[in-house]
């Protein structure tokens, strides 16, 4: 059994890397927004320029082998739930990772309850997951909302296990939009084939410059700003990242 399984049969348990907020959504349609995160623990990718590598990078190749006893913690989802009210989180709740999806059973049970107390719920994916059942009306009723941000030839990752299209296609049936990491015009030319293979708009679709520092995103900004006029798409510059660069709890 797989660590990702152990954690989804656990039921009303998470694995956790941090809690923060009040804070801003940093990126996609909600950026800018006063916003409570969750970070959840782990991830079933490894993307070379991942800025949350503390979650999952045990190893070292993103160039420091992180503790997963000092990174993670298990916490219930009334735990959860209670940290978020003794906050004062503001009405979005956005959970993040890692890969959360990898622990969606829980996941969906503190979706219900952080609803139930008038939040709205954002997920940050990377859309290799897919969603059980449960979702589709959270998602219908506009209390749940997926940002999918599949992971291109950049990340380092191979595209059978990066882009799975069934997935994809089922998370924009639930109202999902799309963010794309670009580092180049092969990078947006993949964009495009995501999107005529899923059949996305283009007002559904979202770019963001690869970079971990201000400087990095500042570089990268004009080309993409003018990709995102040639193709329709949005632009997302990462608002957490140009203010802190890559400072923790942001």
């Amino acid at each position: 059994m797989s660590e990702s399984d152990e954690i989804v049969k656990v039921g009303r348990m998470l694995s956790v890397s941090e809690m923060f907020g009040p804070t801003l959504q940093g990126e996609g349609p909600s950026q800018g927004m006063p916003a409570f995160f969750i970070r959840l623990g782990l991830c079933n990718l490894d993307c070379r320029w991942c800025d949350t590598p503390y979650t999952w990078d045990w190893t070292g190749k993103n160039g420091y082998a992180y503790s997963k006893q000092i990174e993670l913690k298990r916490m219930s989802v009334d735990d959860v739930v209670e940290r978020c009210k003794t906050s004062i989180a503001p009405q979005l709740i956005v959970i993040s990772g890692g890969e959360p999806m990898l622990q969606q059973r829980s996941m969906l049970d503190l979706a219900k309850r952080l609803i139930a107390a008038d939040h709205r719920i954002e997920i940050e994916t990377n859309g290799t997951v897919m969603p059980e059942d449960g979702w589709e009306p959270l998602a219908h009723n506009y209390d749940v909302h997926f940002n999918v941000s599949p992971k291109l030839w950049n990340s380092g990752v191979a595209a059978d296990d990066a882009i799975k299209i069934d997935v994809l296609r089922r998370l924009y049936d639930m109202a999902a939009t799309f963010k794309f990491v670009v580092q180049s015009p092969e990078c947006v030319m993949q964009v495009n084939r995501i999107v005529d293979d899923v059949g996305l708009l283009p007002q559904d679709v979202y770019l963001m410059p690869e970079g971990r520092s201000q400087q990095e995103i500042l570089n990268a900004l004009p080309r993409v700003f003018d990709d995102c006029i040639h193709y329709g798409y949005n632009l997302t510059p990462r608002m957490h990242v140009l203010a802190y660069g890559q400072t923790r709890g942001v």
